[in-house]
């Protein structure tokens, strides 16, 4: 996701704004940077120190105004490979958070000493981004960073890209899946995006409305644990776990209901991505950045409350007013969260953190 998202502002920032673009990566793998229309750096070294050193001679012998990384590994590696560089006083240096567990993972207090380091890493830095107000909250109360060192610009989609994915044909042995009404889930099949709670939630759906399926897409480590829980509740014959999908979106379009049960999240753009083709998302209200970018357009029930997870869905499924409603809202939303309307932002403030180095 975070790949994706580099591509999309960098695909912008150089068509809009024409801003020069390189990629520098740990190691080639993903299908997203293969075919990049970028220049691309691979920084094959061992370790973040290697990675560090390597980022630090790229830096060292270019001319780069901005450097931006993204998630926890890369932040470290740009701190270091700042601490190092030559180029230290010239250049701007951001790192980036995209995830809200990061006092989660590390509140024990035998973990003080790390945080402490990461206030010193991040500190380094010149200006690091947070992907909505919670993960802000989050990186202060795990690391202790400065709030005044960070800013918050939300995620954001292609919509027209998503839309034209959108358009293509599912096979004809899923295709039959979708003749009924489906509630659709996309994401990693880990504890933390809550699949567990939909699927008991959509025993109650089923039980009213017989006809109804429910599908989730992606992979994961408890995927055996959810396909032992359909086989206790008996819903072989209604709920799909379809495995990964090089392009879910054909998949939402064709769904009626978004679910979103997620526990935590850094925003969730699997639910922009959803509203973008007009379907209306119902989730947790659990700790993450969707919880502010759904608002109104969405509805948000109490966390891991599966009884009301299961009413909403129903009334969606089976009120086609009131899901109207909420697809208009969908689609106004998203206007908001348009990678045009934050490439702006990211501009802005690429010219804001230059403008202070150079005073």
């Amino acid at each position: 996701a975070t790949t994706r998202l580099s591509v999309d502002l960098a695909n912008y920032l150089s068509r809009d704004f024409n801003v020069k673009v390189e990629f520098a990566v740990n190691k080639r793998i993903s299908n997203d940077v293969k075919d990049l229309p970028f220049k691309l750096h691979v920084l094959n070294k061992k370790g973040e120190l290697g990675k560090a050193v390597a980022l630090k001679n790229l830096i060292d012998n270019n001319e780069y105004d901005i450097i931006l990384s993204y998630m926890l590994t890369q932040n470290i590696i740009l701190s270091l490979a700042k601490t190092f560089s030559k180029k230290k006083s010239k250049t701007v240096f951001i790192g980036s958070v995209h995830n809200s567990d990061n006092y989660m993972g590390n509140k024990e207090l035998y973990k003080i000493p790390y945080r402490v380091l990461m206030k010193k890493i991040y500190e380094n830095l010149d200006g690091i981004i947070a992907v909505s107000n919670i993960v802000k909250r989050d990186i202060n109360k795990a690391f202790f960073v400065n709030k005044e060192k960070i800013e918050v610009i939300y995620n954001y989609i292609d919509v027209e890209k998503i839309r034209s994915l959108a358009k293509e044909e599912i096979p004809s042995g899923e295709e039959e899946i979708f003749k009924n009404p489906v509630v659709i889930n996309v994401g990693r099949v880990e504890i933390q995006k809550g699949q567990i709670y939909l699927i008991e939630a959509f025993k109650h759906i089923k039980d009213i409305f017989p006809e109804s399926k429910l599908v989730i897409i992606g992979d994961g480590s408890q995927r055996t644990i959810l396909e032992n829980k359909i086989k206790d509740l008996k819903l072989e014959k209604n709920v799909f776990l379809l495995g990964y999908k090089e392009n879910p979106f054909k998949y939402i379009a064709k769904a009626k209901v978004f679910a979103f049960p997620s526990l935590w999240e850094g925003v969730g753009n699997v639910i922009l991505e959803a509203q973008a083709l007009g379907i209306p998302v119902v989730a947790f209200d659990s700790p993450g950045g969707h919880v502010d970018v759904l608002k109104n357009s969405g509805i948000i029930v109490p966390f891991k409350d599966t009884g009301a997870l299961s009413k909403s869905i129903l009334s969606l499924l089976t009120d086609q007013d009131l899901w109207k409603r909420y697809s208009l809202l969908s689609f106004e939303n998203i206007k908001s969260y348009t990678v045009e309307k934050k490439a702006q932002e990211y501009y802005r403030y690429f010219l804001k953190k230059l403008e202070e180095k150079n005073v």
